[in-house]
């Protein structure tokens, strides 16, 4: 299976050196997470589907010149609306038997709250990080953010 992480800055990346490539993950993120990661990829259409993805929670900002995004405010929430009210119903339909087994439900639920093998985000401040703690600790709605490298991952 494979996955996509996105280099995500406050300030625009204006040098090579700016730029994460496939050793900033050697030591941490290769082995934990992933098998591989690879720069060689198509990086215009990962944004492309990157940003219709981030499209049907809210309206963002993509400004293709620039490789900007613009997260509005109240997509937080909208983000995690949906996944919210299901954990709640999964929450109260899942036995104590299923709970503490090691069983698929757990999962499923550790992946409603921080969905492990999708995409993340790089920053040089932050490292890498799941989208899921990115929108929850990172995110300062309303801040321009600039999208360098895109890597292909395999778990």
């Amino acid at each position: 299976m494979h996955g996509t992480i996105f280099q995500l800055e406050e300030k625009p990346l204006r040098f090579e050196e700016d730029f994460a490539c496939e050793e900033d993950f050697y030591d941490d993120f290769v082995k934990v997470i992933a098998d591989y990661v690879n720069e060689d990829i198509d990086r215009d259409a990962e944004i492309r589907y990157f940003v219709e993805y981030l499209k049907k929670y809210k309206e963002i900002m993509y400004d293709p010149q620039e490789y900007s995004i613009i997260f509005p405010k109240g997509f937080r929430e909208e983000y995690f609306s949906e996944r919210f009210f299901n954990l709640k119903k999964f929450v109260q339909e899942l036995t104590l038997e299923e709970f503490s087994t090691d069983s698929t439900k757990v999962w499923i639920l550790k992946n409603l709250i921080n969905e492990k093998y999708g995409i993340y985000i790089y920053s040089r401040q932050s490292s890498w990080i799941t989208f899921d703690e990115f929108v929850r600790c990172n995110l300062k709605e309303g801040q321009k953010y600039y999208i360098g490298t895109v890597l292909d991952y395999h778990f």
